[in-house]
């Protein structure tokens, strides 16, 4: 029926292979589920039949080029390989007889592993191992054909013939050690290594970089507000500028609150000089408007602020006066002091809360 012997001769040893595994195995009720394990040891060893076959493939090839096998000498070693099977359905009848005397007898206890009875474990792993002795030796059949038919090169060198091993002589001379620095800073990252991954992956007692990040941006938040607040009582009368629309309308408060007793509502003057004009006694620019309500004039009736008002209150209220100038409200108090002709004043340039 098939025209290749070698290939009815392979498909005769895997049925008999493979016939041997399905052998009906009567166990007690408790192994009637779905015994993953043995479908898992089967499969493997499947899979080393395959690699066997191929491996044979292989070593018939390389033969045939260093040896010159004959037709009888491959159907010998095919002969061989189904030897090889037949000792794999032995076993796997002899197992299945153990199992179905046992079942019927129930004299002996069955142990499990895995699911699967003690019998049919260590057959099946016999037949695993077995397997791999066989791929071990083809493998080692194969490489030592393989030097036969390519042997190592030889090397003339100052006239003489030199083997491999003058190679391998060489390379080791070349292959000096590391430098001390490198080799034990290679060991030191490896120690390090291992505390990295106790500290971060099994202890959990460090921050990862998306945490150290978040902690970086609090402190920074909390750092840029303790350094405004700094910056906030460091104010005087030298430093003193001109705030924005909202530091303007906290000044406005504070005006309402203490100022429109002397100066009135529209800062048009009553006891105190008119706020809304050109003319300043002590000075109409930011820092010198400041420097009044910080400091008072008590012999002209104006009294010191400094205790009462923070420097940043005081400078919202000098920011709030300088925007009452030329609001011509009615009823204004006739000019005091001297002509002020302002000039360019510095505008807000710190952020606020």
């Amino acid at each position: 029926m098939f025209k290749n012997k070698n290939i009815s001769l392979f498909l005769l040893v895997t049925v008999l292979s493979v016939r041997a595994f399905a052998q009906p195995t009567l166990l007690p009720a408790k192994a009637a589920v779905t015994n993953y394990m043995q479908m898992l040891m089967i499969t493997i060893a499947g899979l080393l039949v395959l690699v066997i076959w191929i491996l044979t493939k292989v070593l018939l090839m390389v033969s045939q080029q260093s040896l010159h096998l004959s037709k009888a000498g491959r159907k010998v070693l095919m002969i061989f390989v189904m030897v090889m099977g037949s000792m794999f359905t032995k076993k796997g009848f002899a197992q299945s007889t153990a199992a179905t005397t046992d079942s019927i007898t129930k004299t002996v206890s069955i142990d499990f592993y895995g699911g699967i009875s003690y019998n049919t474990f260590w057959t099946m792993s016999t037949v695993i191992l077995l397997e791999l002795l066989v791929i071990f030796l083809l493998v080692l059949f194969i490489k030592n054909i393989f030097r036969s038919i390519y042997p190592s090169e030889k090397i003339i060198l100052e006239g003489k013939l030199q083997s491999d091993s003058w190679i391998i002589k060489t390379l080791h001379t070349l292959d000096n050690s590391l430098p001390p620095w490198r080799k034990y800073g290679f060991y030191i990252t490896i120690v390090v290594a291992v505390f990295y991954f106790l500290k971060f992956e099994v202890w959990h007692t460090g921050m990862n970089p998306t945490q150290e990040y978040n902690a970086e941006i609090t402190a920074a938040k909390i750092k840029k507000i303790a350094n405004l607040a700094s910056a906030n009582e460091n104010i005087d009368e030298n430093t003193a500028i001109l705030l924005d629309a909202a530091g303007s309308a906290k000044g406005k408060i504070l005006f309402a609150k203490n100022c429109t007793p002397c100066h009135l509502a529209e800062g048009q003057g009553l006891v105190g000089p008119n706020l809304t004009d050109d003319y300043w006694i002590h000075g109409g620019g930011i820092k010198d408007i400041f420097k009044t309500i910080k400091y008072g004039y008590p012999d002209k009736g104006m009294q010191s602020w400094q205790t009462i008002y923070s420097p940043i209150q005081i400078e919202e209220l000098s920011t709030y006066i300088k925007t009452l100038r030329g609001t011509h409200p009615a009823n204004p108090k006739e000019p005091q002091g001297d002509l002020y002709k302002e000039v360019a004043a510095i505008k807000d340039s710190r952020t606020k809360k």
